[in-house]
């Protein structure tokens, strides 16, 4: 490559990322919220995460979190892009963050042979909710979860493992992940849960989800279960899913003494 090319190239890369720069600095503005993206280190592995801190939650005290988990193989930026929970958060002044999944998965199940795969994440879930609360005025009684298809599994499995830590949890088109759905479940902390598929899901049916549903209700869980008439996999915008998840988290509270 000549210099000449080299310099065209160079001073096209840099223009690209003042550009993005730019252009994720105007979409936080018009946003109405301060995004960053950070990392964390859990047992000497760096862990991603993305925060969204509404304008309006600044200097606040007592603020609601909800974390939310993408599904397989999604970034935090791609959940947020798809979700619009960013314009949730600005416009409900609750604090979000999305975490990553290592290898941009969460576990889908509980394998014999390593019982222990979903602990990193449940430490990263730990540490989160330790750090939200610690720097952020986040109220630990106001702390909720949301997760889609495979990140709806991994909510499910957070709750079985950290209720204690929840004031409510909503899965979208997710599973009980194996063996939890043939354990008995012996949460300290009976959350409220809301479970949400599209009727037209053939990759996680609605049947899956309501199995998910009743083994929680059975153990002691108030549940409420909503099945999306016509909608099919995914986080279902243009059949109100952010107004629904709002609507259902904005009141609960962890009960005092979790």
């Amino acid at each position: 490559m000549s210099q000449p090319v080299r310099v065209i190239v160079a001073i096209s890369l840099l223009f690209a990322i003042l550009i993005g720069a730019g252009t994720a600095l105007s979409y936080a503005t018009r946003l109405q919220a301060d995004i960053q993206r950070r990392t964390i280190e859990i047992g000497g592995v760096f862990r991603e995460y993305r925060l969204v801190i509404p304008y309006s939650a600044r200097d606040k005290e007592n603020l609601p979190l909800l974390i939310a988990l993408h599904g397989a193989l999604d970034t935090t930026d791609e959940m947020a892009h798809y979700t619009q929970l960013d314009i949730l958060a600005a416009q409900e002044g609750c604090l979000l963050v999305y975490l990553q999944g290592r290898l941009l998965n969460w576990p889908p199940s509980i394998p014999e042979v390593n019982p222990d795969i979903a602990v990193p994440d449940l430490e990263f879930f730990d540490e989160i909710c330790d750090q939200m609360v610690d720097r952020y005025h986040v109220d630990s009684n106001r702390i909720h979860l949301a997760g889609v298809s495979q990140g709806g599994g991994m909510c499910n499995l957070i709750v079985s493992q950290r209720s204690e830590r929840l004031a409510s949890a909503v899965c979208n088109c997710g599973w009980m992940p194996k063996p939890l759905d043939v354990a008995p479940l012996t949460t300290t902390n009976k959350c409220p849960m809301l479970f949400i598929v599209g009727s037209q899901d053939t990759q996680v049916p609605p049947e899956v989800v309501r199995t998910a549903s009743r083994i929680f209700e059975a153990g002691g869980h108030p549940i409420e279960f909503r099945l999306l008439d016509g909608a099919g996999h995914g986080w279902n915008n243009n059949f109100g899913v952010n107004r629904i998840l709002w609507n259902f988290v904005r009141d609960k509270r962890r009960e005092v003494g979790m």
